[in-house]
């Protein structure tokens, strides 16, 4: 059994007239051999003499001899270029400023840069300078708690080396 897909497409090959004689006495057969086809087939021979009967009827009143030369005329017509309005070009303005802007860009890309190496030149660790093992710990010098209270206290670290914790309270104090 076909799908109605492919059965649709056969059904209008068949109305066309693109089937091979074979194929077209076949389709005949099935259409004809149940009432519903048989009515089918006359709608459309009926469709098919309507649509040639309208088609000659247009086709007769057409001056073909008119309209072929009525094209010959307007291929062989000098071709007429097209002008184009001519727009303004927009007024260019000089915006105060832009050359100092670069130059400042480039110096304060310069001190970037200085910055960059700097602080690379400084947080460059030294251990490859001094081979003995520099010691663990901390110390702390001064904390300045503001006016929170706070505490400091010496742990030891996962290595043993002493290491500095500050706590800092979030409570405010000294304040009336």
């Amino acid at each position: 059994m076909e799908s109605p897909k492919t059965e649709d497409d056969r059904l209008q090959m068949f109305f066309d007239g693109e089937l091979a004689p074979e194929e077209e006495a076949a389709v005949r057969r099935d259409l004809e051999g149940s009432p519903e086809g048989a009515a089918q087939l006359h709608e459309w021979e009926q469709l098919r003499q309507a649509m040639k009967g309208v088609s000659t009827d247009w086709a007769a009143n057409i001056d073909s001899e008119a309209l072929f030369a009525r094209i010959e005329s307007e291929i062989n017509a000098p071709v007429v270029p097209i002008e184009r309005p001519k727009q303004e070009q927009p007024v260019l303005r000089v915006v105060p400023g832009g050359r100092e802007r670069r130059v400042w860009g480039g110096v304060a890309t310069g001190f970037a840069a200085a910055a960059a190496i700097f602080l690379a030149v400084m947080a460059w660790p030294e251990s490859h300078l001094d081979p003995a093992p520099a010691a663990r710990g901390s110390e702390v010098v001064e904390v300045d708690f503001g006016s929170n209270t706070g505490t400091i206290f010496e742990v030891e670290g996962g290595a043993g080396e002493s290491l500095a914790v500050i706590w800092i309270d979030d409570e405010e104090v000294g304040l009336p």
